[in-house]
């Protein structure tokens, strides 16, 4: 499939921990792509009850007991999240223990998943450019000129996300990789150092 008819999706999570099979997710935050189109009316974002909540996190994501209340469970939002999922790439920063939270409570959920971290360290090293040694957003962000004012919010996390893998995307298609399976096959090849 060509990349620019290709249906991408960014998600961000908020979770109580960083384990998938004992912690929970309490915030989600999801951005539909379409090739090089972020599709930002289609977003979705919603807190999520959780039934043993961490007090530590409050530091990182700012989200509290209270928050939480009203906020539907995982069950109650998950057909919108699967309808929002099924047919897409996920992408995002560390996307891989996400999309094992997501799993953890979509079992049917069965997609590939892109990590814009990678996408950079691979492209970089491609094009001989430094890439980020420290593997955080903010550095990821500011690589792209891209502003975080609203950091640690499922939503704007994964709106930053998307916005960095859109101009990785016209990166990739610069060098030629234009469909999907040319960029997986792109980011699966060996890692050659720099000379």
């Amino acid at each position: 499939m060509n990349l620019n008819e290709a249906k991408f999706a960014s998600v961000d999570l908020e979770t109580t921990g960083f384990n998938p099979y004992k912690d929970e997710i309490i915030a989600i935050g999801v951005v539909p792509m379409e090739g090089l189109k972020i599709l930002s009316s289609k977003s979705f974002y919603s807190l999520v009850k959780s039934k043993s909540f961490d007090v530590k996190g409050l530091k990182i994501h700012g989200i509290s007991s209270k928050d939480l209340e009203r906020a539907p469970s995982f069950d109650e939002i998950s057909p919108k999240v699967y309808d929002l999922l099924k047919e897409s790439i996920i992408v995002g920063f560390c996307v891989e223990l996400d999309y094992r939270f997501l799993k953890s409570v979509l079992k049917e959920l069965e997609t590939k998943t892109i990590d814009i971290m990678k996408i950079d360290r691979v492209l970089s090293r491609y094009i001989g450019e430094k890439y980020i040694v420290s593997p955080d957003l903010d550095s990821l962000a500011k690589k792209y000129e891209l502003k975080t004012p609203y950091r640690h919010n499922a939503l704007a996390d994964a709106f930053i996300s998307a916005q960095i893998f859109q101009l990785q995307l016209l990166k990739v298609l610069k060098i030629g990789v234009n469909t999907v399976d040319k960029l997986f096959n792109f980011l699966n090849e060996p890692e050659q150092p720099i000379i």
